[in-house]
């Protein structure tokens, strides 16, 4: 795993370690966990306990997804606050003036394994247990409710929205100012995903905004304990959270076994989501994938298999994606 620690890492833990625990802490072991486009990830062992290392990117496209650490502290706070277990954090920086980079230090727990790698190896009463736990999370996480649609802080990319279309043109807006930026579309489709940002929603009364990690599922989920407590399930991974309409994880919370499916994936979600629009949001970031691959400059902590998918959009000059999202746009505009 060598392959995934660009050469900087190991000196910003050092200094992350020595600030948090003393000058006495040293590291005994140092590997990659796991990573992203937006974060890069470690397991560090060290003479005064075994932590966990999220740094995020410098560069983070688009501008939607940035914000990462600010929502890792603010987020497991919400879970933590609502009796959901999540690692316990030990330190962060939010400004990057420590180390020059944003970071959270969390407690490593006994296991790292996300639960979807262990589902095969279940039996029927543990996977039952499992189940009954991840149906438990969800009630609560729907009880995490604010009065503003948006990021999960004021400062975050959304902004705080009292209603939903405030948010879903600021939402919608910022994807097009970053698309924009990067010159992504021609004249005729930027004025087609235009006039789709501004179409009208239908008027769906007013729902109560809730908190979504936006990337709930077995894979970010962990079977195991911090310190002296018993085993639990635990969930990580909140860079992308916000808060959002309620439909998707009422849904979720009844019917356990879509959840980490993509919602545009369950037809029943996507009728919930007619005259709401947020699954149009979704294709949009969908759709800047492929531009945030080939604007990656930084990804020696990326699985292998991103990096190959990265190397092969740097050298694609297709235009399908782009031209698919701005037939949708096209299609709500005509269905106005």
């Amino acid at each position: 795993m060598a392959n995934y620690i660009a050469p900087e890492i190991p000196g910003y833990a050092q200094s992350v370690i020595k600030s948090t625990l003393g000058e006495r802490a040293e590291i005994l072991s140092f590997r990659w966990s796991t990573g992203g486009l937006y974060n890069k990830v470690y397991c560090v062992d060290t003479t005064e306990g075994n932590f966990v290392l999220k740094i995020e990117c410098k560069s983070i496209f688009p501008s939607t997804r940035k914000g990462q650490i600010e929502n890792e502290v603010e987020g497991g706070k919400l879970l933590r606050q609502a009796g959901i277990q999540c690692p316990p954090v030990i330190a962060y920086d939010l400004t990057g003036k420590h180390i020059g980079v944003k970071y959270i230090l969390t407690e490593c727990l006994s296991s790292d394994w996300p639960v979807w790698e262990l589902l095969g190896q279940m039996d029927d009463a543990a996977l039952a247990e499992i189940k009954r736990q991840a149906t438990e999370i969800l009630v609560r996480i729907s009880t995490i409710t604010s009065a503003h649609f948006g990021s999960l802080t004021a400062s975050g990319p959304l902004g705080w929205h009292k209603t939903w279309s405030e948010c879903y043109r600021a939402w919608f807006g910022l994807l097009i100012r970053d698309s924009v930026e990067i010159g992504l579309f021609t004249e005729e489709e930027l004025a087609v995903v235009s006039a789709a940002a501004a179409k009208p929603l239908a008027d769906s009364g007013n729902p109560t905004p809730m908190f979504s990690t936006e990337d709930m599922g077995w894979h970010n989920m962990i079977w195991g304990h911090a310190g002296d407590n018993p085993d639990a399930l635990h969930v990580i991974d909140f860079g992308n959270s916000r808060y959002i309409l309620p439909y998707v994880n009422d849904y979720v919370r009844k019917n356990i076994d879509v959840m980490g499916r993509p919602p545009h994936m369950v037809p029943e979600l996507l009728r919930l989501d007619k005259g709401y629009g947020l699954f149009t949001l979704y294709d949009f970031e969908g759709m800047l994938w492929k531009e945030t691959e080939k604007l990656t400059e930084d990804y020696a902590h990326i699985r292998d298999w991103m990096v190959a998918g990265v190397e092969a959009a740097k050298t694609d000059p297709s235009r399908e994606h782009i031209t698919s999202f701005v037939e949708k746009c096209r299609a709500l505009i005509q269905l106005s």
